[in-house]
């Protein structure tokens, strides 16, 4: 009896400091907050429901977050969004989902982006997320505070949580650079 009832204990507190955590490569920044997907395990890849919908609870109740801006695993981020709304009436979140690209013809969508995020800082405490919360999140965070604040890229990336060394593909570099020269390009 005293042995069931300790695993019930332990199986209850490991779940209770499991849900108190948000997704992985979290980073805050005066209500705007950047991260991997709700979730998503790196090793091996794949997504689970019920942790997502516990780490979006977290940014909700303890973050204040009612934004979720997914730049990756749209279709699975909706879904635990659209349950928690409707299991939760007190909870209301809002889903968006764009695209960031790498490639230089799309520099001016990424503007428009950049742009839209810029309009919700400030305004609405959100989150912001790619797959692993380092790389296209950290981007388009990044301008939209150079559009919010006509910040230098350096600043910008500072708010954003960015880690220049996360940046090493060809790819991820060239999606930063858009970043660099948005904030080039607004200085003159």
């Amino acid at each position: 009896m005293i042995r069931s009832l300790l695993i019930i204990i332990l199986i209850f507190t490991a779940s209770a400091a499991y849900a108190e955590k948000g997704p992985n490569n979290m980073h805050e920044y005066m209500g705007v907050t950047k991260g991997a997907v709700p979730g998503f395990a790196r090793k091996p890849r794949y997504f689970d429901a019920k942790l997502a919908e516990e780490q979006l609870r977290y940014l909700h109740d303890q973050k204040g977050i009612e934004l979720i801006i997914s730049l990756d695993h749209c279709q699975d981020v909706r879904k635990v969004i659209s349950k928690i709304n409707k299991q939760h009436t007190r909870i209301a979140m809002v889903h968006i989902c764009r695209k960031i690209r790498r490639s230089k013809k799309h520099y001016e969508k990424n503007i428009v982006l950049f742009e839209e995020i810029a309009l919700f800082i400030g305004n609405v405490n959100f989150f912001i997320l790619c797959r692993y919360g380092a790389h296209r999140a950290v981007t388009a965070l990044t301008g939209a505070w150079i559009s919010h604040q006509n910040l230098t890229f350096k600043q910008a990336f500072e708010r954003a949580g960015g880690k220049k060394r996360a940046f090493r593909s060809k790819g991820q570099k060239a999606l930063l650079n858009q970043a660099k020269k948005y904030a080039s390009d607004r200085r003159e």
